[in-house]
């Protein structure tokens, strides 16, 4: 699609890899969370209702590789890996990736997004599919394929055309996310160190 720019590219991870991650991350899922900035106490995302386990970069060598050519980046400027299980009736409501202006968050300090990649781990034949109802687009999870988009620009300015949502589940859905920064990841927070070891196979 152009104008906006998405790109679907199919056979971008191996069935390999794809079943690998999924194994790797299966014993390690938790309800997505979120601040709930009234009472300041860590919930369960009512907008994305799936569970998700962080995957450290060094545990995927060959994906991080890819990602990395693809999106023309460093590793320091892909937000933590997020491996993502919707089970039937599962969603995330539509919503954008990017700010406007400036953001800190999720590690790195006065940046913003600049692209969203996620690949889909398996086959999905019912529901799940990923919408952008500003461009009437929908992506039906096809394992292994990749999908890019820019939900901001190098001016710091949000592309609200760029809404989308994960339709509700029928099917399982697995998912492999992360986001592209204009700077390096720099709060030792949420450095990749810290991250624990979800196993010992390397992908």
């Amino acid at each position: 699609h152009q104008d906006p720019d998405i790109y679907v590219i199919e056979n971008f991870l191996t069935d390999d890899e794809c079943d690998r991650t999924i194994a790797k991350s299966t014993p390690h899922l938790k309800p997505c969370l979120v601040k709930n900035e009234r009472n300041g106490k860590v919930e369960q995302d009512p907008v994305r209702t799936s569970t998700n386990s962080n995957l450290p970069q060094r545990e995927v060598p060959t994906i991080m590789q890819k990602m990395t050519d693809m999106a023309c980046c460093n590793a320091n400027q892909l937000e933590i890996l997020q491996v993502l299980n919707y089970k039937k009736g599962q969603q995330f409501i539509p919503h954008t990736d990017g700010f406007s202006g400036k953001f800190n968050a999720c590690g790195f300090e006065q940046s913003s997004r600049l692209a969203t990649i996620f690949c889909y781990l398996n086959d999905v034949v019912h529901g799940g599919s990923t919408y952008f109802p500003e461009l009437d687009l929908d992506i039906q999870p096809r394992k292994g394929t990749a999908v890019i988009h820019f939900p901001a620009d190098l001016n710091w300015r949000e592309d609200e055309r760029t809404l989308h949502q994960g339709k509700p589940a029928i099917d399982d859905k697995w998912l492999l996310t992360t986001w592209v920064w204009k700077t390096e990841r720099s709060d030792e927070m949420y450095a990749e160190s810290k991250l624990p070891s979800l196993s010992s196979d390397m992908i």
